[in-house]
C-alpha cells in the first residue's frame, strides 16, 4: 500500500524548503521569528496563522461537476466517496501523493490543482502557509466541526482552525500477539519489552527516526521528545544500540501485515496500524489474537483536511470536509482505512459495536484525554535534527 509512505514521513522535519522569513504569533501576543523562517506552532507556543485572503461567502451553491481530491493511496473508503457523489451530485477525481514534499512541490509549480487535500500534517502546514497555497475555511459550511474532539477543535498549529480541520488521530504503543505473549506479562514489562532478548528476531519497530529515538528516550524515563541535549541523545543512541543487540528488530512499516501473518510477535507501532491489522489476518484466525499496550507516556498526533487557494470547487470541498466529519460516515471510513477519526462519538464502544475493531484492541483507541496527554513531535532546528539523525543512522547502520 503506497500510503505506508505517509506513515514513514509523517514526522519528517520541514526539509529545508524555506520561503522567506515569516512571523509567528504565539500565545501571550508575542511575535517571534522561527529558526527556519516558517510558521510552526507547538503545544507550548500555539500559533494564530495570518489571514491570507478571505473565506468564501456564506450560502453559496455547490459548483457541481468534478471535484479533484489530492489524497494518500487507500486513505478514503471508496464507498464513502460514492455516497458523497450521490448525495451532492458531483464526481470525485483523486490524485495520489506518496510524500508531503512531493505534494507541496506539485502544488507550488501548478502540476496539481486539487480542490481538497486530505492527510497533510502540521509540518506541511508551515510550508503551505509560506507559499500561500491554501485558503481560509468558512466554518458555516462545516457544522460537523463540533464532532471533533476538544483538543482538535482549536489545534495548536492553527488556532481557531482557520485553515484546517483534523481528520485522523493516533498514538504510539506496542502491538503484539496475544496468543504468544501474555497481556499481563507485557503490561508488566512496558517499554522494556522492546529490549527483551526473548523476542529476538520476532520484533519490529517503525521506520521513523523521530518515533524510535523517542522510544529510547521514553524507556530511559526521558519525556522531552524534542530535546536538543547532546548528552541525552548520546545516551539514547547507546540505548538503541542495546536494543539492536538484544532483539535484532526489523525496521520497517509492515507490522500491520507482519503481526497478523504471524511473522512477528511484538512491534512498536502506531495505533492506526494495529487497528488495520485485523484486515490482514489469515482466514480462520480470529481477531482476538491481536493486542495493544498503550503507554502512559507516549506520542499522539493527527493529520488534517484543507482547501488549496486555487480550488475551483471550494463549496464542494467544504461540503466534503463536513461529510467526512459526520459520525456515521467517519465510522464507515475507519472500517476501510483503519486509522481512527478524531471525533468524540467515534469511541471505542462505537467502533466495537460497529464491528470495526475487536475488543482486544480497545486500548489502541485514542480519546480526547489520551490525545491531549500525549507528547507531540514538532519540527526541530537543523542543529538538533542533525543530532537525532545521527542517533538514527547509527542504529540502522548496525
Amino acid at each position: 500500500m503506497e500510503r505506508r509512505d505517509f506513515l514513514k514521513t509523517l514526522f519528517a522535519t520541514t526539509g529545508g524548503i524555506i520561503i522567506g522569513p515569516s512571523l509567528l504569533a504565539a500565545c501571550g501576543g508575542a511575535t517571534t521569528k522561527s529558526s527556519t523562517g516558517l510558521i510552526i506552532g507547538t503545544p507550548d507556543s500555539p500559533v494564530t496563522l495570518p489571514l491570507v485572503g478571505e473565506p468564501i461567502a456564506d450560502g453559496l451553491a455547490n459548483e457541481g461537476g468534478t471535484i479533484e481530491i489530492l489524497n494518500w493511496a487507500d486513505y478514503t473508503n471508496p464507498e464513502v466517496i460514492a455516497d458523497f457523489e450521490k448525495a451532492f451530485g458531483v464526481t470525485v477525481k483523486q490524485s495520489i501523493y506518496d510524500n508531503e514534499d512531493a505534494a507541496i512541490a506539485k502544488l507550488r509549480n501548478g502540476t496539481l490543482k486539487p480542490d481538497l487535500i486530505i492527510g497533510l500534517t502540521d509540518t506541511a502546514l508551515a510550508r503551505l502557509m509560506a507559499g500561500e497555497l491554501i485558503q481560509p475555511l468558512n466554518h458555516s459550511y462545516i457544522p460537523n466541526k463540533a464532532n471533533l474532539i476538544t483538543g482538535l477543535q482549536n489545534p495548536y498549529y492553527d488556532l481557531g482552525a482557520q485553515y484546517t480541520m483534523a481528520q485522523f488521530i493516533y498514538g504510539n504503543g506496542i502491538g503484539y500477539r496475544r496468543d504468544r505473549i501474555d497481556p499481563a506479562e507485557l503490561a508488566a514489562q512496558g517499554y522494556d519489552a522492546m529490549w527483551n532478548s526473548a523476542y529476538s528476531g520476532k520484533l519490529g519497530v517503525t521506520d521513523s527516526y523521530r518515533d524510535i529515538v523517542s522510544l529510547a528516550l521514553f524507556q530511559a524515563g526521558v519525556t522531552d521528545v524534542n530535546t536538543g541535549d547532546a548528552d541525552i541523545l548520546a545516551a539514547a543512541k547507546e540505548n538503541l544500540i542495546r536494543l539492536r543487540s538484544a532483539t535484532n528488530p526489523k525496521v520497517d512499516v509492515l507490522s500491520y501485515q507482519e503481526l497478523p501473518a504471524g511473522n512477528r510477535d511484538i512491534a512498536y507501532t502506531w495505533s492506526g496500524d494495529i487497528l488495520l491489522a485485523p484486515f490482514y489476518l489469515p482466514e480462520g484466525t480470529t481477531a482476538d489474537v491481536l493486542g495493544f499496550w498503550y503507554p502512559e507516556n507516549t506520542i499522539t498526533a493527527n493529520d488534517f483536511l484543507c482547501i488549496p487557494k486555487a480550488s475551483a470547487k471550494p463549496v464542494a470541498a467544504h461540503q466534503f470536509i463536513n461529510y467526512l466529519l459526520d459520525n456515521d460516515v467517519a465510522v464507515k471510513n475507519q472500517s476501510y482505512v483503519g486509522y481512527q477519526p478524531a471525533l468524540t462519538n467515534v469511541s471505542a464502544e462505537a467502533l466495537i459495536n460497529a464491528g470495526a475493531i475487536p475488543e482486544t484492541l480497545v486500548d489502541a483507541v485514542i480519546d480526547d484525554a489520551k490525545y491531549q496527554a500525549g507528547k507531540r513531535l514538532v519540527s526541530l532546528t537543523p542543529e538538533t535534527d542533525a543530532l537525532w539523525s545521527d542517533v538514527w543512522t547509527t542504529f540502522t547502520a548496525g
